[in-house]
């Protein structure tokens, strides 16, 4: 009976190293477009070659903060392909609330990458307004 007592305390703690924070590392930045913050864009971190995607909306200074689940923060470690969108869909059936004003290089198209470390990670993106831009169709 006792050894079953401490199967029950062992299981979560080993379901738990699977979460372990070693995995994903702390992600913030800017985003600006020649020069000037880039506000209410979409950030999305899409690690390589599979995994958990994160997102984080930039302020109007252009700062982001990169969520992975609800309750954690950051990016799984490794390689990414960086999407950044301004366009926004919402209410009944997808209406478009906001169109894109980035070229299709740095979402549809994206050229970014990014590489995440264990610890904290500091990745900005200056972006240009040169290029061709997509608009989705929601």
């Amino acid at each position: 009976m006792e050894t079953s007592k401490l199967y029950l305390v062992l299981l979560p703690l080993v379901f738990c190293l699977g979460c372990a924070s070693g995995d994903v590392g702390l992600v913030s930045g800017t985003v600006t477009a020649d020069g000037e913050p880039v506000p209410n864009a979409m950030v999305t971190f899409y690690p390589r070659p599979d995994g958990r995607a994160s997102m984080g909306l930039t302020d109007e200074q252009g700062n982001y903060e990169l969520t992975y689940t609800r309750g954690q923060m950051g990016a799984k470690v490794g390689e990414h392909k960086v999407h950044i969108t301004t366009a926004v869909a919402g209410g009944d059936y997808g209406t478009v609330v906001s169109k894109e004003t980035l070229p299709a290089k740095y979402n549809v198209n994206s050229e970014l990458k990014a590489d995440v470390a264990p610890g904290s990670n500091d990745i900005d993106f200056d972006l240009d307004y040169k290029g061709q831009i997509l608009q989705s169709a929601y």
